[in-house]
């Protein structure tokens, strides 16, 4: 009995071998199409990196979920999204300020922010200075981000 099951297994598992098609073999080319890089100036690509680097900084503190930063001249708004049972304290602001203030040197004042709008915004312009949109066509906005958390400061 055991004789006959080890026959039919070796015959079923020599069929399948021998019933492969040829289709993994089969290779499509296809042309992909020209796509344009998009460039962005070297000014903004350093705004973007030091914008980056600092919302890197900021989001690896304890409590804080996510981070985005924009830098506009001297100033550097950075936007925080908290953890789901922690609040954005003095301390915390403190301890923002003093990272920020140490890892850019061309930072001489730091705007906290925990308004989520002004943290999608933040992300929207950063999202677009990436895709090649110039900074020059973002001042109006960054400028109305800051003076409204300047207020809220």
């Amino acid at each position: 009995m055991k004789k006959y099951i080890i026959l039919i297994i070796i015959a079923l598992a020599t069929t399948q071998v021998g019933c492969r098609t040829d289709i993994d073999k089969e290779i499509v080319e296809t042309k992909e199409p020209n796509t344009s890089s998009i460039q962005v100036s070297s000014e903004d690509k350093e705004i973007i990196d030091r914008s980056e680097n600092l919302s890197d900084f900021v989001v690896e503190l304890f409590g804080v979920d996510d981070a985005a930063t924009i830098i506009f001249n001297d100033t550097a708004l950075v936007t925080v999204v908290m953890a789901y049972d922690k609040e954005l304290t003095e301390d915390t602001k403190e301890l923002i300020n003093d990272l920020v203030m140490e890892k850019d040197a061309g930072i001489n004042q730091v705007l906290i922010s925990q308004d989520e709008k002004t943290f999608f915004e933040v992300i929207e312009v950063i999202s677009e200075l990436m895709n090649g949109s110039p900074y020059d066509n973002h001042v109006d906005q960054i400028s109305k981000m800051i003076e409204k958390s300047n207020k809220k400061n």
